[in-house]
């Protein structure tokens, strides 16, 4: 996951120094567990990174990387037995990187993470009540404080209360904006594009030169001039993480899914660490009812075979009209 200032990714041995020299902090020790070493030595960062990385895919633990060096941890605890569907989420990073932002973002990259990876319905972390920074934080990233747990722990021996924050996925994507792409946004309709590209399971993503392919490039070049282009996307955090386009593509170069000169074709993408979040529908469902408002008698799109997201659009209400040996032509009547 890539941020303007920082990246989230799986451990590697070659972290052990950094997150040693960034972990060894009695003032990150004084606000986690008594279970989180300290001092932290490069002993206890290398078991860390170890066991970090011998557990099951998709990763629970994940490296903070600013500038190239993990300088902090942020991870999730899911929970056994009758709470499965929940998990802890818990995070720090190095003293020298506070107050700037880095955290907070982690957070909610880390939220749409643990929910379009695990079968999670609830995020919750428990916070000291003297720790009004991470209090902050939480607050900034959706959750909300559920509870106080009078004197619920004992740091440096004293008895202290704990905040218990919450955030519950059905919570979390109503933070989710679906709105029309600006003008000045119009170049991330190429990563959204490439995004689009069905690929297989273990297959190799395609060069990004792929959508110069004049078949490809067909469905963005020139975007907006055309009265009948439209598109919204989902924004999150200020970010753009998927979008949902129409066009009708009837000239010499014709649209996979083209039925006729009437019929606008869909195209949507979710970026990869977006998907399985319900997110697709969401705009999908906008822009049904966009072409509705507008008039539209029906519209069209083609879909891989193998692609999951064909059942998706069949629960929609598209319709298979034809198709070829990869490719599925769907219609959906608007009127």
């Amino acid at each position: 996951m890539n941020t303007a200032n920082f990246i989230l990714r799986e451990w590697q041995i070659s972290d052990v120094i950094s997150l040693a020299e960034n972990a060894d902090n009695i003032n990150i020790w004084n606000n986690v567990r008594d279970s989180f070493p300290y001092p932290y030595s490069a002993k206890d960062a290398e078991e860390f990174i170890t066991t970090a990385s011998a557990k099951s895919k998709p990763a629970t633990d994940l490296a903070v990387v600013v500038d190239g060096k993990a300088v902090g941890s942020i991870g999730i605890v899911p929970q056994p037995d009758v709470e499965r569907f929940n998990a802890e989420i818990g995070y720090f990073i190095g003293e020298k990187y506070w107050n700037r932002g880095i955290i907070s973002n982690a957070v909610k990259e880390m939220i749409a993470y643990a929910f379009a990876n695990f079968p999670l319905q609830k995020l919750y972390a428990s916070v000291f009540d003297f720790n009004l920074a991470s209090q902050k934080v939480l607050h900034k990233a959706g959750f909300e404080r559920e509870a106080i747990l009078k004197l619920g722990a004992v740091k440096n021996g004293r008895f202290i209360d704990l905040h218990y924050y919450s955030l519950l996925k059905s919570q979390w994507r109503k933070s989710v904006k679906i709105r029309l792409l600006h003008d000045d946004e119009l170049l991330v309709l190429e990563d959204l594009l490439y995004e689009a590209i069905f690929l297989p399971e273990r297959a190799e993503p395609p060069s990004r030169d792929i959508i110069k392919v004049p078949e490809i490039n067909n469905y963005i070049r020139d975007f907006g001039k055309k009265k009948e282009d439209q598109c919204l996307v989902a924004e999150l955090n200020g970010k753009i993480i998927g979008g949902v386009w129409v066009r009708i593509l009837a000239d010499e170069i014709k649209g996979y899914g083209h039925v006729d000169a009437e019929t606008p074709e869909f195209a949507i993408s979710i970026f990869k660490e977006y998907r399985k979040l319900g997110i697709g529908s969401m705009l999908m469902k906008e822009m049904i009812k966009l072409l509705k408002d507008k008039g539209y008698a029906k519209t069209s799109l083609s879909v891989q075979k193998k692609n999951y997201a064909a059942k998706m659009y069949q629960k929609l209400g598209f319709e298979i009209i034809r198709e070829n040996e990869e490719d599925y032509i769907m219609v959906l009547k608007l009127k």
